[in-house]
């Protein structure tokens, strides 16, 4: 049983660190050590997340609140709906 709660807990946080992934990406004038300080977290943090290694939820938290989605939103995929407002609005900003 903690196994496979281990392994929801991973894919939370997968799917957390793809959706920061994407905002970053979408907000080129916002580098890393930005996001970090206004989420409140340190930038080694955030580059050690996103290079593959588990935070706590307090951090995701954080994290959520800077990118102004719910924790929940964080840690679910991106929904076809989503995807498509981001290219939109991706399309719309370099033109």
């Amino acid at each position: 049983m903690i196994e496979h709660e281990d392994e929801t807990s991973n894919a939370d946080q997968d799917w957390a660190r793809e959706r920061l992934r994407n905002f970053l990406d979408d907000h080129h004038s916002l580098p890393i050590y930005r996001f970090a300080l206004i989420a409140g977290v340190s930038r080694i943090t955030i580059a050690s997340f996103l290079s593959g290694k588990k935070v706590m939820t307090v951090t995701l938290m954080k994290i959520a609140k800077a990118m102004n989605i719910s924790i929940d939103k964080l840690k679910q995929p991106i929904s076809e709906q989503e995807y498509k407002k981001l290219q939109e609005e991706s399309s719309n900003a370099s033109n």
